[in-house]
C-alpha cells in the first residue's frame, strides 16, 4: 500500500465485546484507581481520579478494525453509564502513531465480498459505534493524538469534543482522495462542521494531510503541545472534572446541537438548562461561596 502524499509542514511532506481477563472483570464505579485489562490486542483502559484513558491496540497493532472499533464500542459504553468516570481520553498505543487508519486489508475483503456476492455493505459498522458513543456520552472526551491519525483515525477524533495533538514529524488529516476514496464515517460532515466547507473541500480534496502544528492552524485540532499530548489531555480532563457534570453534559448537548437547531428553539432550551442548573444544589452553593468572597478583582471568575 502506497503511503499518502508528504505532508504539509514537516521535514518529510483491530471481537464484538470486550474480552476481559477473568480475574479482573469489575462492576460499574469501581473505585480511585484501577487499571481494567480487556483484551490488550485491542484496548486497554486505565481509571484515575474519574479520568478514563482508553489506549488503542499496541506498539504492533497501529490500525482500527472491526474488532478494535467493537471493543472500543463496548468500553466507550461502559465509560458514558459508569457515574464514577467524569472525562474519557483515547488514546493510541504505538510509538509515534495515534492509531493510522482503518485497516486497507480489511476494506478490500469487505470490498470484495460485496462485488462477490451482490449484497449490500454492512450498516453500522467500522466505527460508527464509536462514533456515535463519543458524539452522545454526556461526558467530554478527549483525543490525545501522539502520531500519525489519518483517515478513519482522524474521523474518530472528530467525534470526539477535543483534539490534543503532540508537535512531531507524522500526519493528520485526510488522504482518501489518493486511493479513489472519499471518508466514509463522518469526515465529510463533521469537518465541515469544525471548519467550515471551504477549508474542509480545500483539505479533503487535495487529500495531503498535513503536520501537527498545520493541524492547530487550520483548527483540524485545538492544540499542538511540545510535550505529550496525554499529558496535557490529562490536565485538561483535571480541570473539567472540577467542575459538576450536569453543567457540562449541558454545554455539551447545547453545542453539539446549535448547528443542526433552529437558533429560537435552540435559545430556549439553553435558557431551559440554565435555569434547571441554576436552581439546583451544586450551583446553588458555588454560587452562594463565590458571592461571599472579596470581589475587589476585577479579573476573578472563581
Amino acid at each position: 500500500m502506497l503511503d499518502p502524499p508528504p505532508v504539509i509542514g514537516s521535514a518529510k511532506h483491530k471481537s464484538d465485546a470486550i474480552r476481559q481477563e477473568p480475574s479482573r472483570r469489575l462492576p460499574l464505579g469501581w473505585g480511585f484507581r484501577m487499571e481494567v485489562l480487556m483484551d490488550a490486542e485491542f484496548v486497554t483502559m486505565k481509571v484515575t481520579d474519574g479520568i478514563a484513558t482508553i489506549t488503542l491496540g499496541t506498539e504492533k497493532r497501529i490500525y482500527i478494525d472491526q474488532e478494535t472499533s467493537d471493543a472500543l464500542f463496548a468500553t466507550l459504553t461502559r465509560c458514558a453509564g459508569d457515574p464514577d468516570i467524569r472525562v474519557v481520553i483515547i488514546a493510541g498505543a504505538g510509538p509515534g502513531q495515534f492509531v493510522r487508519h482503518y485497516s486497507i486489508p480489511a476494506l478490500i475483503r469487505v470490498a470484495e465480498s460485496v462485488r462477490a456476492t451482490g449484497r449490500e455493505w454492512p450498516e453500522a459498522r467500522f466505527i460508527d459505534g464509536p462514533i456515535s458513543v463519543c458524539e452522545s456520552m454526556p461526558k467530554p472526551v478527549i483525543a490525545a493524538i501522539s502520531g500519525t491519525c489519518l483517515a478513519g483515525a482522524f474521523e474518530l477524533t472528530l467525534s470526539c469534543d477535543l483534539r490534543i495533538a503532540e508537535d512531531g514529524d507524522y500526519q493528520i488529516g485526510f488522504p482518501e482522495p489518493n486511493f479513489g476514496l472519499c471518508p466514509g464515517a463522518g469526515g465529510t460532515q463533521r469537518l465541515a462542521r469544525t471548519i467550515g466547507t471551504a477549508a474542509a473541500l480545500m483539505h479533503i480534496l487535495m487529500g495531503v494531510p498535513v503536520s501537527p502544528r498545520e493541524a492547530e492552524r487550520r483548527g483540524l485540532v485545538h492544540e499542538t503541545v511540545s510535550g505529550h499530548a496525554l499529558d496535557r489531555a490529562m490536565e485538561i480532563a483535571r480541570h473539567l472534572s472540577s467542575f459538576t457534570p450536569e453543567s457540562l453534559a449541558y454545554i455539551k448537548r447545547l453545542v453539539r446541537s446549535a448547528t443542526d437547531t433552529p437558533l429560537a428553539q435552540g435559545l430556549l432550551l439553553e435558557r431551559r438548562l440554565f435555569m434547571k442548573l441554576c436552581e439546583g444544589d451544586a450551583a446553588l452553593s458555588r454560587m452562594r461561596a463565590y458571592d461571599e468572597q472579596d470581589t475587589a478583582s476585577p479579573s476573578r471568575v472563581t
